[in-house]
C-alpha cells in the first residue's frame, strides 16, 4: 500500500510538471505553498520550522557546507508542511530525524515525502537498472538526483539493484542498522553497542583515518558486521564509509560481490 506521503510527493512531482527531480527549487515550492525561508545560522539542528494559521517559516542553517544536503533538509520541511498542517506546530530536525534514526511517525513521513520527490521510485529504478554497484555508483546516483551521499544511501537500500546493509555510528557507538530485503545475513543485537574494532568505521574513530574515493571500498570480513551461522564461511565483504566529522557521526555501507 502506497503511503500519504509518497501520494503527496508524486502530486507534488506532477503539478508542478517536473521532468527532472534535480532541477526542482524547494525554496520556490515552499513559496508557493505559503511559506518563507531564511538561511540563517542554526544551534544543534540543520532545519527549523515553525507552522501557524496556514503560514510557515521554514529556517534553514547555513552553516550546512553541501548544497545537496540543504536540499535534502528543505524537502523534509515542505513534507511537515504538506503533510501535517493541521495543527500549530513546530519542527526541529538534526541528522537524527534526518536520517531516519529517529522513528517519530511525522518524522518518517517527511523523510520518505523528502525521498520520493527528489528520488522518484520509478526513476532511481531506472538509473540502477544494470549497473554494476559500488562506492562510484551510490556517486552517481547522488550526482544524477542531486541529492545528498547519505540519503541517495538509504533510497538505494529499497529500490537499489544489490543488496546492501547500512550501519549508522554516532561516537563510536551503533545507533541502528537497515538492510535491503534480499540481504538475508543475522545482524547481532549491536545497537548502542561499541562498532566491531576490525571495522572501517573503527578506524575512523579510533585513528581518524578517512579513504579517499579510489580507496573508499574496503575489504572485510562477514564476521565483522554479521553473525556467521555453523555452516557459514567467514566471506569476504567490503565496507564504504560516508563521513560527517561534524556530528561524529560514520554511514557503513556494506555489501559482497
Amino acid at each position: 500500500m502506497i503511503s500519504e506521503a509518497v501520494l503527496k510527493a508524486r502530486e507534488v512531482f506532477d503539478y508542478c510538471g517536473i521532468e527532472d527531480p534535480a532541477d526542482i527549487s524547494l525554496t520556490d515550492l515552499i513559496i508557493y505553498h505559503e511559506g518563507i525561508v531564511n538561511e540563517t545560522p542554526l544551534n544543534n539542528c540543520d532545519g527549523r520550522m515553525v507552522m501557524k494559521n496556514g503560514k510557515s517559516i521554514v529556517s534553514l542553517n547555513s552553516n550546512i557546507e553541501f548544497p545537496k544536503k540543504k536540499r535534502f533538509v528543505l524537502a523534509h520541511e515542505l513534507g511537515h508542511m504538506l503533510l501535517h498542517s493541521n495543527n500549530e506546530a513546530t519542527f526541529s530536525d538534526d541528522y537524527s530525524t534526518l536520517e531516519a534514526y529517529k522513528h517519530g511517525a511525522q518524522e518518517k513521513e517527511a523523510n520518505d515525502f523528502a525521498t520520493e520527490l527528489l528520488m522518484p521510485e520509478l526513476l532511481f529504478k531506472d538509473a540502477c537498472f544494470k549497473q554494476k554497484f559500488s562506492p562510484d555508483l551510490l556517486r552517481q546516483l547522488s550526482d544524477k538526483f542531486n541529492t545528498s551521499l547519505t540519503s541517495t544511501i538509504y533510497r538505494f537500500i529499497d529500490f537499489g539493484n544489490h543488496p546492501i546493509c547500512v550501519f549508522f555510528s554516532k561516537d563510536g557507538k551503533i545507533e541502528y542498522y537497515k538492510k535491503s530485503a534480499q540481504l538475508n545475513y543475522r545482524i547481532p543485537e549491536r545497537n548502542k553497542l561499541s562498532i566491531p574494532s576490525d571495522s572501517v568505521a573503527n578506524e575512523y574513530f579510533s585513528q581518524n583515518r578517512i579513504y579517499r574515493n579510489e580507496d573508499s571500498a574496503q575489504q572485510i570480513s562477514k564476521s565483522t558486521w554479521f553473525e556467521l551461522g555453523y555452516y557459514d564461511n567467514d566471506t569476504v565483504m567490503f565496507e564504504f564509509c560516508v563521513i560527517a566529522p561534524r556530528y561524529n557521526t560514520v554511514v557503513s555501507v556494506i555489501w559482497e560481490k
